[in-house]
């Protein structure tokens, strides 16, 4: 009695009980002939070691041992970039071990070509052993990982590594799911390298040939040492320098012969993607390839009734700063030991718009040339503002489709930057230097800004807008200068981002620079003085009521007066074209320089006056015309 048991790693023992059987092939094996040739990379070329992995086929040089592979069936060949020397090269998925000038070498790990070293059937993991060690290294060949050490003798299959634990205890590490899976089998087994392959395990000891996955009864067969152990099927050299295939999926371990190959020095493989094939070295030292369609289904396969999963799917930001837009994605097909995948076949695409953000979706759009596809990504080129959802489902090929994938949208940018930021300083400016600062906001990344400005000389009003040529199209945030006393100056400034949405002009800002109280000239008692406080350093003092300052021809829709303002400082009245504007106040707790902003009035131009209306002295510092407010 066999039984046999899985558990996962601190899990419980199941135990299923299988009955074995010895069944012998009753027939002479029938002899179906030669492998498809083929096609010699020259025509003198004679091969050496030969591999095979689905559709890819590898093969050594006599001549220099140099490496060549073809997946078309030698019409074109590549030389994958070294050579093979020592031992046979090993290709198992798609992973390539060669031993090259003393070193091995799989997917940038190396080792002494002295050694022992073994790629794991499927190509997933390779084991590294100096003589006469103690134990060998298992590495992931994907990540390059060193992931434990076993003692021989062990075997690797895909990502778990199998070994005879304890008599009758055949156990396997899966390293991507952490589970362990024990089978109980005849305590005289043993297991050798590349001695487990899916579903079977050859046992040398016993001559079992055992069931990983479960629950078929062991088939008892007895081998060669140098058979190699494919996906469903085991194979070997004859005596008559033929190939021996033996069917491991059926009961009756149905055999057949092909041939006949090359003998010295033999060069035979098992396919290493774990397709019923086998590649091999003829009498004339070519490559040939034979297909076992007659093997025997794997004897769990029920029909594929899964439709594939998404995996992973992408359609990039969800706002673009590009009309380019491309979705990308991924699915996979559901394995079950007991009802394998039949893969990912094709895949179909569909669309639906809105032109801008406050539109509805339209109605889901099934372009005709993205039915079927076979690629994984698709791309398109989609309108300014137009927001684009894909969503995107694959059908495998017993024909599963899977429903629609949920909606990935992204949007190309049709919205102009939004102004966050935009300063000046004071309106009257009593201090030097001043700039003028700005910032916007964009659903991508603003590109650049125009800017432009007007200017007024005192006395006239402001002139037409001006755009210097560096100041279009510039990166530039900020625009710092000196200002000219009596000058006003006004500014704009719009912004594009990459797709060239343009904002709105902002709005108008302005700064001037007062006149000093220098320029405007005295009547009555008024004192010329100095002072630490004043905006240019310069103060008149107004020293008797109806002591004045006067200046011809000033225009503005507003006036602001500079003052010294503190005890015992009086008032004033303030005229423009002959209109009084309004009185000013100075008295105040503390000595301090101060703006005060007069009302507004419409634009007018004319001569200004600032005129002493009490006995206490006026100080005054300078006077401003604001063209616009504000």
């Amino acid at each position: 009695m066999v039984r046999l048991r899985v558990a996962a790693v601190a899990c419980a023992v199941v135990l299923v009980p299988v009955v074995a059987t010895q069944v012998m092939a009753a027939d002479p094996p029938e002899h179906l002939g030669e492998g498809v040739p083929v096609a010699n990379r020259t025509a003198t070329a004679q091969v050496g070691d030969v591999g095979l992995s689905g559709a890819r086929v590898v093969t050594t040089e006599q001549a220099d041992n140099t490496l060549w592979e073809t997946s078309n069936n030698g019409a074109t060949w590549t030389a994958t970039g070294g050579s093979n020397d020592t031992k046979p090269f090993q290709l198992e998925g798609t992973s390539l071990l060669t031993f090259q000038a003393g070193t091995a070498k799989v997917n940038g790990l190396t080792f002494p070509a002295a050694d022992e070293v073994i790629l794991g059937k499927g190509g997933k993991l390779v084991s590294h052993r100096t003589p006469n060690a103690a134990t060998a290294e298992v590495y992931d060949v994907a990540t390059k990982t060193k992931l434990a050490d076993f003692a021989p003798p062990f075997a690797l299959s895909d990502s778990t590594v199998w070994k005879i634990t304890e008599p009758g205890h055949l156990t396997g590490k899966d390293f991507t799911t952490g589970t362990t899976k024990t089978v109980l089998v005849a305590s005289a087994c043993t297991l050798g390298p590349d001695r487990v392959n899916g579903r079977w395990a050859l046992l040398s000891g016993c001559n079992q040939v055992v069931d990983v996955k479960g629950p078929e009864a062991p088939r008892n067969l007895t081998v060669a040492a140098d058979s190699q152990l494919g996906n469903g099927f085991t194979v070997q050299e004859t005596a008559e320098q033929n190939l021996l295939v033996t069917d491991l999926n059926g009961q009756g371990l149905g055999q057949r012969l092909y041939g006949p190959v090359r003998s010295q020095p033999a060069s035979f493989r098992a396919d290493g993607s774990g397709l019923a094939k086998i590649v091999y070295a003829d009498p004339d030292s070519r490559a040939r390839v034979i297909t076992l369609s007659w093997l025997t289904a794997d004897p769990q396969q029920r029909p594929d009734t899964v439709a594939p999963v998404l995996t992973s799917a992408s359609a990039g930001d969800r706002i673009r700063d590009n009309t380019s837009l491309s979705f990308e994605w991924a699915y996979t097909d559901p394995q079950d030991p007991n009802s394998p995948a039949t893969g990912v076949d094709s895949y179909d695409l569909r669309i639906q718009q809105r032109p801008n953000r406050t539109s509805p979706y339209g109605a889901w759009n099934q372009v005709p040339s993205w039915q079927g596809l076979k690629t994984t990504g698709a791309s398109y080129t989609a309108p300014i503002g137009t927001d684009t959802c894909w969503q995107v489902r694959a059908r495998d090929y017993a024909g599963n489709v899977s429903a629609w994938s949920t909606s990935y949208c992204s949007e190309v940018d049709g919205t102009a930057p939004s102004l966050v930021t935009l300063r000046i300083g004071d309106r009257v400016a009593v201090t030097a230097p001043v700039t003028f600062r700005w910032a916007y906001k964009d659903d991508t990344d603003v590109e650049s800004y125009d800017v432009v400005y007007k200017i007024a000389a005192p006395g006239v009003a402001l002139g037409k807008w001006i755009y210097p040529p560096t100041w279009q199209n510039t990166k530039i945030t900020s625009i710092t200068w000196t200002p000219r006393l009596g000058w006003d100056e006004c500014f704009l400034v719009r912004s594009r981002d990459y797709l060239g949405n343009l904002s709105a002009w902002s709005p108008q800002i302005c700064t001037v620079a007062p006149q000093d109280d220098r320029a405007l000239t005295s009547a009555g008692s008024v004192t010329r003085s100095t002072s630490t406080l004043a905006f240019q350093g310069t103060t008149s003092i107004l020293n008797t009521n109806g002591a004045y300052l006067t200046k011809a021809t000033e225009a503005g829709a507003r006036i602001a007066l500079v003052a010294i303002h503190g005890p015992g400082q009086g008032r004033v009245d303030v005229y423009h074209a002959n209109i009084k504007i309004g009185t000013v106040s100075l008295a105040a707790t503390t000595t301090v320089r101060k703006v005060t902003y007069l009302p507004i009035t419409p634009f007018r131009t004319g001569a200004v006056k600032i005129v002493s209306t009490s006995t206490a002295p006026a100080t005054i510092d300078g006077i401003a015309f604001l063209r616009v407010n504000p």
